[in-house]
């Protein structure tokens, strides 16, 4: 588990417990089910999300 990852678990852990389960029945990364599920329950932060992650993926990805 990256640094990042314990964070958010510690910080936001319905986030990521959503996460996880999105990411296991979907099989998209925990990065991208994290931010799906951030901005689906937190609309107001879309535009932090917005931007591309450092991986190379693109708003479109999420």
């Amino acid at each position: 588990m990256n640094q990042l990852t314990r964070r958010r678990w510690i910080f936001s852990p319905v986030t990521s417990w959503h996460a996880w389960r999105l990411s296991r029945r979907t099989g998209v990364g925990h990065e991208a089910a994290w931010v799906k599920v951030r901005t689906t329950t937190h609309p107001e932060e879309a535009a932090v999300w917005a931007r591309p992650l450092p991986g190379g993926q693109d708003a479109s990805d999420r």
